[in-house]
């Protein structure tokens, strides 16, 4: 495999990201990073990325050369905040190391210059001592890694890291005696396994949250929302669209949401499903966000409600916490308990907050993103670490053990946890088998198969890799007898930028190739039938589709997140599922429907 990174193709500018930016904060990531040619020779970008806030995501810049016989090694000099500032990148080519040069500040020079042939120093980064073996990467391989010491946290290490063809950026926490790499961020998912794609891409039945539809109508204006969430419930938009069934009704989960009332913040959401099997189910948004008490619990952005179960009559939900905490995204998951056992949805309550009480801490490492799935006796996890950055693994709770419910049911979630289980291996390879006919099974025969499980979290392994996940959506089918797990691409993802599917008939798989579904630029922009576009595909202000629920995403444009199941069932010979999809602009949630032939062979393919 080609390298496409050295140890000093990393660092922090030596730039304040603003004249008004303290000395002390960290500045901004510099990197150079390779793609191959196919020829022998890489294409050399270069790619930044600010570090004031986490979620800053990590942009691709201009190509330095095309013309590199090896990774490229980055440098910077003049004096910081002046003109004569530069990033200094040292490239071998034919004939020798060429030094190529970009001045930081000046507006009028925004191309690397090609300058001569040099002498390199010597570079010195700190040297690599994180986790190369598979539990982090599964069947991946680390080939290079690119290390530079910041600002961040006052001093933590950064690194690139090259595993066979993706690049990831981890940083090394310090806390205290306590040392560990976390990884922060995906650069680049190049998952080289075939995927196939569907016949016919997704299409939008309906916008769930909102007042109005802000996709074009002709000729009779914006329609309306499955909601009418903004008169109703004083809802002015929302993400995620978690489904959950409690007590014989039907709830969607609702993340980081925009209220009239602005002093609510970015409280999440919880609505009600009426007549779920209808092809215009009826959504009715409480009036009041929901509330996590206990445990130190942090209910900002990012804080968001993950999935959910239901045991003896009494709720539990799965919440992200310790927004922006140690310099990551999410901080942790916790496991709370629904304060009533019937939840009482009420559009015109405005002062009576749906509550939860913490139960504990479920993860601050493998398992922050969570989706959660009853089958039988046990609770199975399937979870992620870094926020659009890790891999997923596998977890399950017996909860017919000792002490398990009844603790729950009592108000503590020590004996959950303490049950805890991890998918330690072995890692399940594909296996080709015959096309076989569908038959429903209500519940699956789940043998162990000789799977390993540990009760230590550090010892889970990834399902599949590589693996750049954020929300994660797994189900149990019975119709199909199949696991069904819809998750996003990643960035640079040779399938483009779109919501996929994968399938398994054991919960740790073999989980079957890609299925691509929906390509949100493509279909979602559809620039070729505006009328058909219904994610915001311009940020200069000539796209009508979008809103302005909050400063942030108002001049942006859209995006596509977080497809999280709603309903699959087998109509003739036809598989139709349906499924929640987030926009960042509009900042709302959708009903999205896809429709498979089930004897189509790039189905079966996954179904058997």
């Amino acid at each position: 495999m080609t390298i496409l990174i050295g140890p000093a193709s990393l660092l922090e500018s030596d730039d304040r990201p603003a004249w008004w930016t303290p000395p002390g904060r960290p500045h901004r990531l510099e990197a150079v990073v390779g793609d191959d040619n196919g020829d022998g020779t890489l294409t050399i970008h270069h790619y930044f990325c600010g570090q004031h806030r986490p979620d800053n995501p990590w942009l691709r810049g201009d190509a330095v050369t095309t013309q590199a016989l090896g990774p490229a090694a980055l440098a910077q000099r003049g004096r910081p905040g002046t003109r004569d500032h530069e990033l200094v990148a040292h490239i071998p080519e034919s004939g020798g190391v060429r030094e190529y040069a970009w001045s930081v500040n000046d507006a009028r020079d925004r191309r690397w210059r090609r300058l001569g042939l040099v002498e390199v120093e010597p570079h010195t980064p700190p040297s690599w001592d994180g986790p190369d073996d598979a539990v982090e990467w599964g069947a991946g391989t680390v080939l290079a890694t690119a290390t530079a010491r910041t600002r961040l946290r006052s001093g933590w290490i950064q690194a690139l890291v090259q595993v066979d063809h993706s690049l990831y950026h981890l940083h090394r926490q310090t806390r205290g005696a306590s040392v560990r790499w976390v990884r922060h961020a995906c650069l680049r998912l190049d998952d080289r396994e075939p995927f196939s794609v569907a016949a016919k891409p997704s299409i939008k039945i309906a916008q769930v949250s909102g007042e109005r539809d802000t996709q074009p109508s002709p000729g009779r204006g914006g329609r309306g929302t499955l909601s009418s969430s903004e008169s109703r419930s004083g809802i002015r938009g929302t993400d995620l669209g978690v489904r959950i069934d409690h007590d014989g009704r039907t709830f969607l989960l609702f993340g980081d949401t925009h209220w009239r009332r602005p002093w609510l913040a970015t409280r999440d959401a919880l609505a009600e499903v009426v007549d779920v099997g209808s092809e215009l189910p009826e959504v009715t948004f409480h009036g009041s966000p929901l509330r996590v008490r206990g445990g130190r619990t942090t209910m900002r952005e990012y804080d968001v409600p993950l999935d959910a179960f239901s045991l003896d009559g009494a709720l539990f939900a799965f919440f992200s916490s310790d927004h922006f905490r140690n310099a990551q995204v999410m901080g942790r998951s916790v496991l709370t308990r629904a304060e009533a056992s019937s939840l009482a949805v009420d559009p015109s309550a405005r002062r009576r907050p749906l509550r939860f009480r913490c139960l504990g801490t479920v993860s601050r490492h493998r398992f922050i993103n969570v989706s959660a799935q009853r089958v039988g006796e046990h609770l199975l996890l399937w979870g992620s670490g870094g926020y659009r950055a890790d891999e997923l693994r596998l977890a399950r709770v017996d909860l017919t053990a000792p002490g398990v419910a009844e603790g729950l049911l009592d108000g503590s979630g020590a004996e959950f946890l303490a049950a805890l289980e991890y998918w330690a291996g072995p890692t399940v390879e594909p296996v080709e088998t015959p096309a076989a006919p569908i038959e429903p099974v209500e519940t699956p025969h789940n043998p162990d198969d000789g799977q390993i499980w540990s009760s230590a979290e550090a010892d889970a392994r990834p399902l599949h890799s590589p693996g750049a996940h954020g929300e994660v959506s797994v189900r149990w089918v019975p119709q199909l007898g199949r696991y069904l797990m819809l998750t996003m691409s990643g960035p640079e993802d040779p399938i483009g930028a779109a919501v996929v599917l994968r399938t398994a008939p054991q919960p740790w798989g073999p989980w079957s190739a890609r299925l691509k579904l929906f390509d949100w630029v493509a279909a979602g922009m559809s620039f070729g039938d505006a009328s058909q576009r219904f994610i915001r595909s311009s940020s200069a202000g000539d796209d009508p589709v979008g809103d302005a629920v909050f400063r942030g995403q108002a001049n942006a444009t859209g995006a596509a997140y977080a497809p999280y199941l709603f309903d699959a069932r087998i109509e003739g010979s036809q598989l139709v599922l349906r499924y929640t999809l987030s926009t960042w602009n509009p900042y709302q949630v959708v009903l999205m429907q896809q429709r498979l032939g089930v004897d189509d062979p790039v189905v079966t393919s996954h179904l058997v």
